[in-house]
């Protein structure tokens, strides 16, 4: 549907505007022929009126004709003849109506006046014809511009959700590989913790599960998610296992994409905790300033400790899943420094996710 005629705000302003214009160009009459001012204006604001829903229908020559695959002596021509009809229309049925208000006698002849004026007029309708088609050219050149970027968008979306998809795919395999080796250590060391383990294992997993499925969960969701994966690493560890949170209270509340933190305390256990002898102490620091979430978790590693091919998942996951969700609004920094492992992130929350 023409973009003027779908919008009744922009149909308004676009006959306001003809409106405007006709009344400034009748200005001089009126001042000239004042005893006449009233059939003037009865005369020409429904012709304006008219012509200016004849000069709409160029829109749709201008979608069936487009300018870049028209040549461009076609193009003229045709628009031109067009100009030219639409032009004819108009002055034939304005004559027609010049001779009506006549007829009524409400002042003297006005058709004499416009006869003398003819060919001028017809003129300056054939060229604001034209003006009309070139602005449709401009207005079609927008839509288009916007259709592109709503597709480019939409196909963006596409591709972030389909990403997003892929990399909570890989979690939970993650997960229950490296829980299954922590179970299989127990059974024959120490089989009633391996029981145990299993148990406990099975809730995290439902938990997990459950959690995977939603756009966005609570810290509080989390945190809670973590403390059952560190009770299960703790049957394993036992006080080689220490864990400090530092958790703002106001930050429990913040909508963050779910199974974002796990990943990064399995790191933290896996490749660093588990290869101290002495152990040692996972820390977790969550902040929001600014409405962002900062979010820091530090823990001892082994620098002679050399990870096995394929590890890494976890940080490459959560940067990832960051960098597609929050662009360059989203940060994550690494840093080994005095054998202590260092990921600090950070993300904007809205007001609505906390």
């Amino acid at each position: 549907m023409h973009p003027i005629l779908s919008n009744r705000r922009t149909l308004s302003l676009y006959l306001a505007i003809w409106l405007f214009v006709g009344l400034l160009i009748e200005i001089p009459f009126i001042y000239s022929y004042r005893s006449q001012w009233g059939a003037f204006l009865l005369s020409d604001i429904p012709l304006n009126i008219f012509f200016a829903f004849i000069c709409l229908s160029s829109y749709y020559l201008c979608r069936i004709f487009p300018i870049k695959t028209t040549q461009w002596y076609n193009l003229l021509s045709m628009f031109f003849a067009t100009a030219c009809i639409a032009a004819g229309v108009e002055l034939f049925i304005g004559y027609g109506w010049v001779k009506a208000i006549d007829s009524l006698q409400i002042a003297p002849f006005i058709a004499p006046m416009y006869e003398q004026w003819i060919a001028g007029i017809y003129s300056l309708l054939v060229l604001i014809f034209l003006l009309i088609a070139s602005m449709h050219y401009v207005i079609i050149g927008f839509e288009r511009s916007n259709e592109s970027e709503r597709q480019t968008f939409e196909l963006k979306l596409l591709a972030q959700d389909a990403e997003l998809r892929a990399l909570r795919a890989q979690i939970d395999p993650h997960f229950l590989f490296n829980s299954l080796n922590s179970i299989s250590a127990l059974t024959t060391s120490d089989p009633a913790k391996a029981r145990t383990m299993v148990i406990l294992l099975a809730e995290f997993f439902r938990n997990s599960l459950d959690l995977g499925t939603k756009n966005r969960i609570s810290l509080t969701e989390e945190l809670s998610l973590i403390d059952k994966f560190l009770t299960i690493e703790q049957i394993r560890f036992g006080s080689r296992l220490q864990v400090q949170q530092d958790i703002e209270q106001k930050t429990l509340e913040c909508r963050i994409p779910p199974l974002l933190l796990q990943p990064l305390i399995e790191n933290a256990v896996h490749h660093g905790i588990s290869q101290l002898l002495e152990g040692g102490t996972i820390t977790l620091r969550t902040q929001l300033h600014n409405n962002r979430l900062n979010i820091t978790i530090k823990n001892p590693f082994d620098p002679d400790y050399v990870p096995k091919k394929g590890t890494g998942l976890g940080v490459k996951n959560v940067r990832s899943r960051i960098q597609t969700l929050y662009g360059n609004e989203g940060r994550i920094d690494i840093e080994k420094k005095d054998n202590i492992f260092s990921v600090e992130f950070s993300f904007p929350v809205k007001d609505s996710d906390t």
